[in-house]
């Protein structure tokens, strides 16, 4: 399970970095919906592990 929850944690802060730090342009546009929908099924697949 700690594998897993670094690999949660890199999504997170990968997202965080380029929205909040970097503000790359794409990545800021996405609306919270459009995230959820993005990198909410790869975060559930690190939880479920499936």
């Amino acid at each position: 399970m700690p594998s897993r929850a670094a690999l949660i944690s890199t999504q997170i802060l990968g997202l965080a970095l380029c929205r909040y730090v970097l503000r790359l342009p794409p990545v800021v546009a996405l609306t919270h919906e459009q995230i959820v929908a993005d990198i909410g099924p790869i975060i559930q697949r690190y939880l479920s592990g499936r």
